[in-house]
């Protein structure tokens, strides 16, 4: 009876012991050649060992995966469902500020006051340190004096007047000079926006032609007032 009791006490274990056998990658007994399915109650099959997926692997066991990486890279030239935005053409090159400058056009007006105060409130986020939230170039790292102050002194200067908005685009996605990019803070829709309150700004929120006809009207007035 006693031989009949180790007998199956011997069994038990063995059943037992053959459920519970770890092949996970890192396991003693880990086999990389072992599909998995020898057991009916293989641990393996219901408890799959899942990875991190941007996440890299230690181990260079599976020849389909020589990267060892889990996440796999996109297909090149794939573009993200909803970022189409994001697809910007033109390189940091000097070339291309002066293509952007060209080819680029501000979707949003600068006299459209939902837009500029949408781009006002961004500036005031992201800008303003450098060039003061007027503009004026005079934000507390420029006032410090570390760091030198760009070679326009205004946003109402001639500069920011004329240059081209696909331009001001182009600098805000790279960088230019010491300012560095800002693409990682602002979406390309923030940036146009931020563009178009600067625009307002530098023209005291008149449209460019209407500004300058005021002035020219105002210098012609001064001229006949001296003459009179």
């Amino acid at each position: 009876m006693k031989k009949i009791n180790i007998i199956v006490l011997i069994a038990f274990l063995g059943i037992l012991s053959s459920c519970s056998y770890d092949r996970s990658p890192g396991a003693a007994m880990h086999d990389p050649n072992d599909p998995g399915f020898n057991y009916e109650f293989e641990g393996d099959m219901y408890f799959a060992v899942s990875y991190d997926p941007l996440s890299q692997w230690g181990n260079h066991y599976v020849k389909a995966n020589k990267d060892s990486i889990n996440l796999r890279l996109p297909v090149a030239g794939t573009i993200a469902r909803g970022k189409s935005e994001f697809v910007y053409p033109f390189k940091n090159t000097t070339d291309d500020y002066f293509r952007a400058g060209k080819e680029l056009k501000n979707p949003y007006d600068s006299m459209d006051s939902k837009s500029v105060a949408q781009g006002k409130e961004l500036y005031l986020k992201y800008c303003w340190q450098c060039h003061g939230q007027e503009g004026a170039g005079d934000g507390p790292l420029f006032a410090s004096g570390k760091f030198p102050a760009p070679s326009w002194k205004t946003y109402k200067s001639d500069y920011i007047r004329g240059i081209q908005q696909g331009r001001m685009f182009h600098t805000i996605t790279y960088g230019k000079n010491l300012m560095g990019s800002h693409s990682s803070q602002v979406t390309p829709t923030e940036r146009w926006k931020i563009i178009a309150f600067i625009k307002n700004l530098a023209w005291d929120g008149f449209k460019p032609e209407v500004k300058a006809e005021a002035s020219a009207d105002s210098t012609a007035t001064k001229k006949a007032v001296k003459k009179s």
